[in-house]
């Protein structure tokens, strides 16, 4: 009776020898499928590898706070570059014009004046004997009105042409003075308003006046640089001077 039983052990035991490959493969298998069905459950998971550009915004707002931390030293710039312009613009208009320069301008003024006053006397007094010359009726007209002379009443109206030219001529000459000397002419303007202040307030009193004494340069027309006002003052008081002694 033991020899069957140990036959039966042998052959109970010999199946599970003989399907153990196949239970390790199956396990083996299904091994496998649950780490697959892990992959695959934790793909869907893999959008949110958008969360990995997070990063990203904190290097934005990184490369942001350097921007807004320059910002202040960038507004200074442009703030100290506008306050240069300005200073570089109004420069002109804050510098003055000086003394010296004031009565180099004011002569050649004087000079375009003197100039456009000798040309106008010129051509008015061209434009006359021509006009006489060439038409008779106005030298009788003229000898009606002036009952003289033919010849004095001709050469009064020659004179009266040359005389309207020199007055007409200085309007021109300070016309092109103006035109070529626009740039200073306002600085001009004030240190001439200025000038005159200065004279009207040194200027002597001219009732105290007497052949002996006469007023030295009223209008202070002389007066051409610095050193020339400097003696136009001392005329002055010379002048008080003299006065006071007279009256005395």
């Amino acid at each position: 009776m033991r020899a069957p039983l140990q036959i039966f052990g042998c052959c109970s035991r010999a199946p599970s020898s003989t399907f153990a490959p196949g239970l390790r493969t199956s396990q083996a298998f299904a091994s496998k499928r649950h780490v697959s069905s892990r992959a695959l459950q934790a793909s869907p998971s893999r959008p949110s590898l958008s969360d990995s550009h997070a990063p990203s915004t904190t290097t934005t707002t990184t490369t942001t706070t350097p921007s807004s931390f320059f910002t202040p030293s960038l507004c200074r710039h442009v703030s100290t570059s506008v306050s240069a312009a300005d200073i570089s613009s109004s420069s002109p208009a804050a510098k003055s014009l000086d003394w010296n320069t004031f009565f180099k301008l004011r002569t050649s003024r004087r000079r375009y004046s003197l100039v456009s006053s000798i040309l106008g006397s010129i051509a008015t007094t061209g434009s006359t004997i021509t006009t006489l010359t060439a038409y008779p009726s106005f030298q009788d007209a003229i000898m009606k009105v002036i009952t003289l002379d033919p010849m004095v009443s001709l050469g009064l109206t020659t004179f009266a042409g040359m005389g309207a030219g020199w007055l007409i001529g200085p309007f021109f000459g300070n016309f092109v003075w103006r035109a070529l000397h626009r740039s200073s002419l306002n600085e001009f303007v004030a240190k001439e308003k200025g000038f005159y202040e200065r004279i009207k307030k040194h200027r002597v009193d001219p009732r105290g006046a007497s052949a002996n004494n006469p007023v030295p340069d009223y209008y202070g027309e002389k007066v051409g640089s610095v050193q020339g006002y400097r003696r136009w003052l001392k005329d002055q008081r010379a002048f008080n001077r003299k006065r006071g002694g007279l009256t005395t």
